[in-house]
C-alpha cells in the first residue's frame, strides 16, 4: 500500500513578497535568506519540513523548521553564496540553487518540492527523501530520464563522493563506458578517450559528447583536444551514458551511430 501524505490545501502563490514580510516580522538587523517552501503544482505550504543552510564550501550552518504557512528564515554571518537543503515527510528532498546575498541584504525566495510517496509496511513508515534533487537540474529532464531508466546516470551525490581528480575517471566502473588510451602528443590523462560498446559492429566507438545540452561536434575540436579540455570534474553535476540506439532521448542524437553522453555542469542555467 502506498500512503501520500495528507495536508491542507492553501495557496501561496502571488503574493510571496507579502506574506513573507509578514510573516518575518521585525527589519533584518544583517544579510538573512527568507522563504516559503510549498509543494510543486499545487502551491500548498509545507510545513514542519527541515531546512539546512550550507555554504559555498557544503558546511552546515543551521538548522530550521517551517511552520504552518511554509515559512523559513537564515539569518547569515556574512554575504555570500549559500544553499538550502529541503527535506519533508511524503516529499522528494531538494537542494535550493545557488542564492548570492550582499551585505545587509534579505534574500526572498520560493522553493517548491515533488511529492513522494511514502510506502507503508503494516504499521510501519519508512520515509526515505532519498539523495537531494539539485534545483539547477530539474529543467534539463534529468531526474525524468533517470526515473525511466532508458540509459545510466551518474547523480550529483555520486559524483561528489567521487574520488576522480578528472572528468575520464568518472567512468571508471561505469556498466556501458570504458576509458581507452588514445596516441597523440600528450600524455596522461590527456591520452584518455571515452568510447561506448558498438551493438552493430562488436567493437567500441567514439559516442558524442553534450555538455549542458550543446554537442560538442568533433569537427570543430582540435585532434589534440581532450575530455578534460572540455569540462572539468569540479564543475559536472550529473551525467547521462545512453548506447545507440538505446533509448537515446531525441534531442540528444549526436552523429546517430554511437552512443551519447551527457555532461550536466553547474553552469547549465547560463549555457542553456
Amino acid at each position: 500500500m502506498v500512503l501520500a501524505q495528507g495536508r491542507t490545501r492553501r495557496r501561496v502563490g502571488g503574493g510571496v513578497a507579502a506574506l513573507l514580510i509578514a510573516c518575518a516580522g521585525t527589519p533584518a538587523a544583517g544579510q538573512e535568506i527568507r522563504g516559503i517552501l510549498s509543494e510543486r503544482g499545487t502551491y500548498a505550504p509545507i510545513d514542519v519540513a527541515q531546512m539546512v543552510l550550507i555554504d559555498d564550501a557544503l558546511d552546515t550552518l543551521g538548522v530550521t523548521l517551517t511552520d504552518e504557512r511554509g515559512f523559513f528564515r537564515f539569518e547569515l554571518p556574512r554575504s555570500g553564496e549559500y544553499y538550502v537543503v529541503a527535506s519533508a515527510l511524503g516529499y522528494q528532498a531538494l537542494r535550493s540553487e545557488s542564492l548570492r546575498v550582499g551585505a545587509g541584504e534579505v534574500r526572498i525566495v520560493e522553493i517548491s518540492m515533488e511529492t513522494r510517496p511514502v510506502p507503508v509496511e503494516g504499521l510501519l513508515v519508512e520515509a526515505d527523501a532519498g539523495e537531494p534533487q539539485i534545483a539547477e537540474l530539474r529543467g534539463t529532464g534529468f531526474y525524468q530520464r533517470m526515473a525511466e531508466g532508458r540509459g545510466e546516470f551518474l547523480t550529483p551525490g555520486q559524483i561528489a563522493a567521487s574520488k576522480a581528480a578528472w572528468p575520464q575517471q568518472l567512468f571508471w566502473g561505469t556498466e556501458k563506458v570504458r576509458v581507452h588510451q588514445h596516441s597523440h602528443e600528450r600524455p596522461g590523462i590527456w591520452n584518455d578517450v571515452l568510447v561506448i560498446p558498438n551493438r552493430t559492429s562488436r567493437g567500441y566507438c567514439s559516442p558524442s559528447i553534450y555538455v549542458d545540452g550543446r554537442w560538442m561536434r568533433d569537427e570543430f575540436m582540435a585532434p589534440t583536444m581532450s575530455l578534460a579540455d572540455i569540462v572539468r570534474k569540479e564543475e559536472i553535476l550529473a551525467v547521462e551514458i545512453y548506447e545507440w540506439p538505446f533509448g537515446i532521448p531525441r534531442i540528444y542524437t549526436g552523429k546517430q551511430e554511437c552512443g551519447v553522453i551527457l555532461f550536466w555542469t553547474e553552469f547549465v542555467d547560463e549555457r542553456g
